[in-house]
């Protein structure tokens, strides 16, 4: 990712950075920007946080009287990122009729404010990013193809934290250091070896954006002593979270009536065992079987609703864990300790 950012910054193409929240798309922006030797700034507009009507004005600017309210003429954001970088991020959540508009920017490099016949031309660099599948949006007629052509000339797909678990050291050397100096007061404290192993295990579903936030909430509550293994846990709610699924799956199981056909069993060698619908009762199930083994017994019933859920969703990740209660990456932990592979993401 490095590398592409270093090969496309000097050049005057449009970028299109994606990948999922949290991960650092903007930072992506921020290294092309400054690689690129551009004397403009760089100007950061977030579709999705400007409502549509005010979202044409923000880009273009608009001259006096064009609308109720606009009593003096104004610039766009593509006059502000002249000889800089104009950064579109959730380019996804753009107007239908707005990508018309940016469309024939892109082709022109001349913009006209609101209000005015008068074309300007502009000298900017675009990089726009999305966490959405642009490609989804086409087919379902809420992007236009020859915009996504025009926007992805080159695209630098950010990975998330868990695809990269050996930058996490790095990482959080670096944010660290970003927030003793940030002038909040927090000093971030250091992380022992088992503390930055057990943050490397974790899987950060909200990407460099939690570990970010992590790491605050660790310069609040560590109080300047070293995040050990047993702090990170607590920290990231892990013992909770693994609390509140026991809970869950005893709740799941308190009166399901079961039958066990087990001829051996052993603590130091537990197999697989089958579930059977039946009316008998706990209690006549251990009176009737001195072999009887609970861990087993109770993991049996887990793998049973988990590949129940990923049939009832179609193979979803997100919709099975969300019928088990359960946060998605710990169902995905759950699927690769029982060796359940094939799960789409979404």
């Amino acid at each position: 990712m490095r590398r592409e950012i270093e090969n496309v910054s000097s050049y005057n193409v449009n970028v299109l950075t994606t990948g999922p929240t949290g991960a650092g798309k903007e930072l992506v922006v921020q290294a092309l920007h400054a690689m690129s030797g551009r004397k403009g700034k760089l100007i950061c507009v977030n579709c999705a946080a400007i409502p549509r009507d005010l979202l044409e004005a923000e880009l273009f600017g608009h001259e006096k009287g064009a609308f109720t309210g606009a009593s003096t003429s104004r610039k766009g954001r593509f006059e502000d990122s002249a000889r800089g970088t104009l950064f579109l991020d959730e380019i996804g959540d753009m107007p239908l009729e707005l990508q018309a508009k940016l469309l024939r920017v892109i082709e022109t490099r001349k913009i006209s404010r609101l209000g005015s016949n008068t074309e300007r031309p502009v000298d900017f660099r675009l990089v726009c990013a999305t966490h959405k599948n642009l490609s989804g949006k086409l087919h379902k007629g809420e992007f236009r193809e020859d915009l996504l052509y025009r926007l992805s000339v080159v695209v630098i797909r950010v990975p998330p934290l868990n695809y990269r678990i050996q930058d996490i050291p790095e990482l959080v050397t670096a944010i660290s250091t970003q927030i003793a100096n940030d002038g909040s007061g927090l000093v971030p404290p250091p992380v022992e070896r088992e503390g930055m192993e057990e943050l490397m295990r974790y899987d950060w579903p909200g990407n460099v954006r939690e570990l970010k936030n992590f790491l605050q909430r660790a310069a609040v509550f560590s109080r300047g002593k070293p995040l050990t293994r047993f702090m990170v846990r607590r920290l990231l709610h892990l013992d909770e979270r693994h609390d509140e699924e026991q809970a869950v799956l005893w709740n799941a199981i308190h009166n399901i009536p079961t039958s066990v056909d087990r001829t051996t069993a052993s603590e130091q060698d537990p197999k697989p065992i089958e579930v059977e619908k039946s009316n008998t009762s706990a209690l006549q199930t251990l009176c009737g079987d001195q072999s009887f083994h609970l861990k087993t017994h109770l993991e049996t019933i887990e793998l049973s609703y988990i590949n129940a859920a990923l049939e009832l969703g179609e193979s979803s990740v997100t919709k099975a864990a969300q019928m088990l209660s359960l946060k998605r990456t710990t169902l995905i932990a759950k699927m690769r300790k029982y060796g359940i592979f094939g799960g789409a993401e979404n």
